[in-house]
């Protein structure tokens, strides 16, 4: 019986090291076990701005022809996302932005035509992969929905133009929570029953933007 006994004590002693490892450390030394939390998982809010263009190409025989506009793009956006595995990550998003980006032609009589993008509503999905403890690469496709103001002197008409969009990204880990991104997107809206139906209208943007996860 005491052999067995020591037997016993030996084997909790040489196995509670053992477990001490592998517990997370508790710096506040409650003794609570502490969760392991991915930083580029969960809730996250951002604001963004940059670069937009709006643009309206058509083909002619062998030759293609552009029209557009330039301007300051900004807004926000709100996101998930969650790991699959060890270095690929999902999330879901949606955002809105405005912008500056107008144009306007002088037809004559002091007359002008002016086209001005309106504030632009999306959203979709996006697939990363990790490049680092804080850092990624990714991919995302969405749905975008932007209203047009089209005017001709004092009269002025809005139409309404979705598409799907394309993007490509990068988002870097900085303290505790925060993050910064730079992102290139293209949208392709579709014209029929538009005014500018029978034409290609695209809009492209890059940005950068600043983030927090919670």
């Amino acid at each position: 019986m005491k052999l067995t006994m020591v037997a016993a004590i030996a084997a909790l002693t040489v196995a509670t090291p053992a477990l001490a490892q592998d517990k997370p450390f508790d710096p506040y030394g409650t003794g609570d076990e502490v969760t392991y939390r991915d930083a580029m998982t969960g809730f996250r809010v951002e604001v963004q701005g940059g670069y937009d263009r709006l643009e309206v190409n058509s083909v002619e025989g062998d030759t293609k022809y552009y029209d557009g506009a330039d301007g300051v793009r900004y807004g926000g956006e709100i996101g998930y996302d969650f790991a699959i595995g060890s270095r690929v990550l999902l999330g879901a998003y949606a955002g809105y932005a405005g912008t500056t980006t107008k144009r306007c032609d002088d037809v004559g009589l002091s007359i002008e035509v002016c086209q001005r993008a309106k504030g632009e509503l999306g959203g979709g999905v996006r697939l990363g992969v990790k490049v680092g403890e804080q850092a990624q690469l990714y991919g995302k496709v969405g749905y975008a929905s932007m209203p047009l103001e089209f005017a001709f002197g004092t009269d002025k008409t809005t139409e309404t133009y979705a598409g799907m969009n394309f993007g490509l990204g990068g988002e870097f880990g900085v303290g505790r929570g925060g993050y910064v991104k730079a992102e290139l997107v293209a949208t392709n809206f579709r014209t029929k029953d538009r005014i500018y139906e029978g034409l290609n209208f695209d809009r492209r943007h890059a940005v950068a933007g600043f983030g927090y996860r919670f």
